[in-house]
């Protein structure tokens, strides 16, 4: 539960900073990130868990490069469906999604760490 709350903040900082960054790119107020980060993860992992499902373990890279592309889709679609969130075209659309991607990965390399020294440090006492 802690993962997906900083995940949030983090990407709704992240979509304020995007917006600040590239020109074709506009986030309202700090309600619309967080609404937008909602939208977009949780779409996210919908299809991409059922994604993953579907083409299974082979080609892993044709995979990884698909499911970008289609982020970048489920992107622009929740600029579409949250208000206050908005992109011109598919390049700001395939940098928020990039840029997601990057913080989803920090963070859950950021938690895990946390979590290991937690562990490490409980387990010797």
């Amino acid at each position: 539960m802690g993962y997906l709350i900083v995940n949030w903040v983090l990407s709704s900082l992240g979509l304020f900073a995007l917006a600040a960054a590239f020109p074709g790119f506009r986030v309202l107020d700090y309600q619309s990130a967080l609404l937008a980060a909602g939208v977009v993860g949780l779409i996210s992992a919908l299809v991409a868990t059922a994604f993953r499902q579907i083409t299974g373990a082979s080609a892993q890279i044709a995979s990884a490069i698909l499911l970008l592309v289609l982020d970048t889709l489920l992107f622009r679609l929740s600029g579409l469906l949250v208000p206050g969130f908005a992109m011109n075209g598919f390049f700001p659309a395939l940098a928020g999604a990039v840029l997601l991607l990057a913080i989803s990965v920090a963070a859950a390399r950021l938690l895990r760490d946390r979590e290991s020294e937690l562990e490490t440090s409980l387990s010797s006492r």
